[in-house]
């Protein structure tokens, strides 16, 4: 609770309070759609004033400022469009309430903890996504037909010693047998680690790779069951998380992570096994494309993980190979032109064809094949139509970047950067600030680059303007700083004396036409405050000309000064308190 005024501590009541007004105020969908931009740390930092009032902007499809009245919740206010209590307020009162040391949760789940406390929940009402595991897609059902879910548990364990030699779609069939005995649950961290324990359960003895590949599917197939479909059948309106879903989600993703992060062990796997596992690992790949590709920009689950499989699990065995990479692409292309195909049919004429958008998970698969296959061109190409088609979130971006910094790759990693610059404008300063640190050790590396980044933060103007700055400051090039400063027309006393100082340190001269300019502005404007910022700065430059041993330029210049301002007699007071002139 740290840099809270005393005042704005809530106790227990307040606490409560507060959980009753959120669910008066914020329908369920409003709130879920506040907690995923909470979690996707779009609030910014929340500043607490003496009206019992925070503020915080949040990053939406712009930047929002949002005022929260604590004491009277209701007359809130955001600057989005939207008229009522929105997704950015709620995300607002999340990083709240995590400021305040109290339970988010608590907030998610509002409408159903005071429904709790009215009445008894009737059965089945719970928020959490409930139902079977054994609960299929249309595109499933076929496959259950034929399947071994009438199958006894002994039946299941002796199936799977076959593993191996059966393909990921008999391996998920085989994971639905599995869980048919829990019945209906819910997408709950605990319930899938119960159904995690169930299917670890049937795991034959197997090679360490094909180890490492079950443990993914386990944890792949148990997200799959977390995560509703993107849009709703019937509205097509866009589907949430549950708070205990996403929990679970979390949970998995962070696991298998971690394991992609792990090497692959294809010890002791030869001729026919190695065959065998080559395969399983061409149809995991199918898999997460064949997941990754209906996900929209705001629910990416499988995305991430099919681009980490490539890059952690593949690439490094392909040693060369690039026919796989090759077929990948093949498929990713063919997906594309299919879209196209189908969504821009000509009627009529050619006028009348429908512009057609990519969905942005292709287009990021597309673009890391490219990026293994040394293709940098045609990665940067398809990057930047996406990104000119809605915008690409910073930490797609950013993933290929690091991932050259990893590999060590200076030049083409100063190459990306360039490229991928612009796309990263009009973002807030987070992915700016990791962008200018890989800038960094590009440059540690690769020396000649230096120039290049100076025209890209230029190309980026006005969104880079803060790291253009701090880029400048940080390797004391004062004379560009200073030239920038005076073709923006930027006011002196805008800028902490520390940002100044080491300018006067070093290069005192260079702060003269700044100085001198912005006395003249302050004056032009002919009231008090005006003076009394003139007077300000002018103190400034006579303690630069005498470090640079010039009094007698600096006794005329504020001689001339007085007499031809003469009639101006506020700022002739004020000159005198300054004790600038007799």
């Amino acid at each position: 609770m740290m840099n809270i005024p005393k005042d704005q501590i809530m106790d227990d009541t307040q606490w409560q309070a507060l959980i009753r007004e959120v669910a008066a105020l914020f329908n369920n969908l409003t709130i879920m759609r506040g907690f995923q931009y909470y979690k996707q740390k779009r609030v910014g930092s929340i500043n607490f004033n003496d009206a019992q009032a925070i503020t915080a902007e949040v990053q939406g499809s712009e930047s929002y400022e949002v005022v929260l009245r604590m004491q009277d919740l209701s007359s809130s206010y955001c600057a989005c469009p939207v008229n009522s209590p929105c997704k950015h307020m709620a995300a607002v009162l999340m990083s709240y309430a995590e400021q305040q040391g109290r339970p988010v949760p608590a907030l998610v789940n509002a409408h159903a903890s005071t429904a709790l406390k009215q009445t008894s929940k009737p059965a089945g009402s719970t928020s959490a996504r409930a139902y079977s595991f054994g609960d299929v897609t249309k595109q499933e059902e076929a496959i259950q037909d034929n399947s071994s879910d009438g199958y006894q548990y002994s039946e299941i364990k002796e199936r799977a010693t076959e593993l191996a030699g059966m393909d990921i779609t008999e391996w998920h069939e085989l994971f639905r047998a599995s869980l048919k005995r829990l019945g209906t649950g819910t997408a709950t961290t605990a319930y899938v680690q119960e159904a995690a324990d169930e299917l670890y359960a049937i795991k034959p003895k197997m090679s360490v790779a094909m180890d490492q590949l079950f443990e993914l599917h386990v944890q792949l197939y148990l997200m799959r069951y977390c995560i509703p479909p993107a849009r709703n059948s019937i509205t097509h309106t866009p589907v949430y998380l549950s708070y205990p879903a996403q929990l679970a989600v979390d949970a998995l993703q962070k696991g298998i992570e971690t394991l992609l992060l792990q090497s692959l062990d294809l010890s002791g796997l030869k001729s026919t096994a190695l065959e065998q596992f080559w395969a399983r690992l061409d149809e995991t790949s199918a898999y997460l494309r064949a997941e990754m590709l209906p996900e929209t920009a705001n629910m990416m689950f499988f995305t991430p993980i099919y681009s980490k499989l490539w890059l952690n699990w593949i690439v490094p065995w392909l040693r060369g190979r690039q026919a796989m990479l090759e077929s990948e692409l093949l498929l990713l292309n063919e997906a594309e032109a299919k879209i196209l195909s189908s969504g821009g049919a000509v009627t009529g004429t050619e006028k009348n064809a429908r512009k057609v958008t990519l969905p942005l998970p292709l287009v990021l698969a597309q673009s890391w094949m490219y990026y293994h296959l040394e293709q940098d061109s045609s990665a940067w190409q398809k990057l930047i139509h996406g990104s000119s088609a809605y915008g690409i979130p910073p930490e797609h971006l950013l993933y290929f970047l690091h991932t050259l910094t990893d590999a060590a790759e200076w030049t083409r990693l100063s190459e990306w950067l360039v490229q991928l610059g612009p796309l990263l404008a009009n973002r807030r300063n987070a992915p700016l600030q990791d962008y200018m640190r890989l800038w960094d050790i590009a440059i540690q590396h690769v020396p000649d680059a230096e120039h290049r980044m100076w025209d890209t933060l230029v190309s980026m103007l006005p969104h880079s303007r803060p790291a253009y700055e701090d880029a400048m400051h940080s390797r004391g090039q004062w004379r560009r700083w200073i030239d920038f400063q005076l073709s923006t027309g930027t006011e002196p006393l805008e800028f902490r004396v520390a940002v100044l100082q080491p300018i006067e340190k070093d290069a005192p001269e260079l702060l003269l036409p700044f100085y001198h300019q912005a006395v003249e502005r302050y004056i032009v404007h002919k009231n008090r405050d005006g003076y009394k910022a003139a007077v300000k700065l002018l103190k400034r430059l006579s303690k630069i000309y005498k470090k640079m041993k010039q009094e007698e330029p600096w006794e005329q210049f504020i001689t001339a000064l007085a007499v031809r301002n003469s009639r101006l007699r506020a700022l002739q007071e004020e000159l005198r308190k300054g004790k600038l002139i007799p």
